[in-house]
């Protein structure tokens, strides 16, 4: 499961008393990404999800569980519990759970720590993760129920230059942002993505390399979200768009993430059962 997003997921306020221990959600999200050049065009599209469940309500903030749905297969990082406080970052709840399960992890795979951090390419592609605080940027790349959503409350994403304030729509439904992308951290994903593909291909190179190649990169683009809050399911959409120039040649990369938060109901009891 990757994660595309890191947002300051800040409790808003009032938002506590709107949760009860016990409630439970399904966090669904769906990523389709689509590149565009001259001579070329390329699309994928997967989708994930999570459960998250309130364990309890306090003043300071809420303690929440996420697993993954049943019969889904993950690594060491879920169930999780994590602590929301009222402001500022989450924080792990079972660290010390996390680094007795991902030394079992590795030790399945017949893996150790040196594995830590590599590609590895199976039936997907991904990154060897050691550091439970992957497991919280894992969370945040789904945040929706927990984020401040105010008018002018200020909204932040891993890939833009700065924050933005929130502004809420017209039927008072939702809100919306737009993010100006951050150039340099587009060239350090682009020279992080060359690192993980020369790794899979069994070729040699390094982090300066992979970053002087992207240095004179011209890149720009724009981060669109809308959150709707209208009814029990919160949806956001997050629309990033970024234009790169390279040696004269021009790429486009539209990458659209929907993420919804629907409540969970217990199952109605059998009357046959009574």
């Amino acid at each position: 499961m990757r994660s595309a997003l890191l947002l300051a997921a800040l409790l808003a306020p009032g938002l506590a008393s709107a949760q009860a221990a016990g409630d439970q959600f399904q966090l669904v999200r769906t990523t389709q990404s689509e590149q565009r050049s001259a001579n070329a065009m390329s699309s994928s599209q997967n989708s994930d999800a999570l459960l998250e469940r309130v364990v309890a309500v306090m003043p300071a903030g809420i303690e929440l569980e996420y697993s993954l749905p049943p019969g889904s297969q993950g690594d060491w990082t879920f169930p999780l519990r994590v602590f929301q406080p009222q402001s500022g970052p989450r924080q792990l709840r079972d660290r010390p759970e996390l680094e007795k399960r991902i030394d079992a992890w590795l030790k399945n795979a017949n893996l150790t720590r040196a594995a830590c951090g590599h590609w590895v390419s199976g039936w997907n592609t991904f990154r060897i993760e050691c550091d439970p605080e992957a497991a919280l940027r894992t969370i945040d790349s789904f945040a929706i129920g927990q984020l401040a959503l105010a008018d002018g409350a200020p909204y932040t994403d891993a890939q833009a230059e700065r924050p933005v304030p929130l502004k809420a729509k017209p039927d008072g439904k939702g809100f919306t942002a737009e993010l100006a992308m951050d150039p340099k951290r587009i060239r350090e994903d682009l020279a992080q993505s060359d690192l993980a593909a020369a790794e899979l291909n069994g070729q040699k190179l390094d982090l300066d390399a992979a970053r002087k190649a992207h240095a004179s990169d011209q890149v720009s683009g724009t981060i669109k979200v809308t959150i709707d809050t209208a009814g029990e399911t919160r949806r956001r959409a997050r629309i990033a768009t970024v234009t790169i120039t390279r040696n004269g040649q021009t790429e486009t990369r539209t990458t659209t993430e929907i993420v919804e938060r629907r409540p969970v109901r217990p199952a109605a009891p059998d009357p046959n059962s009574i």
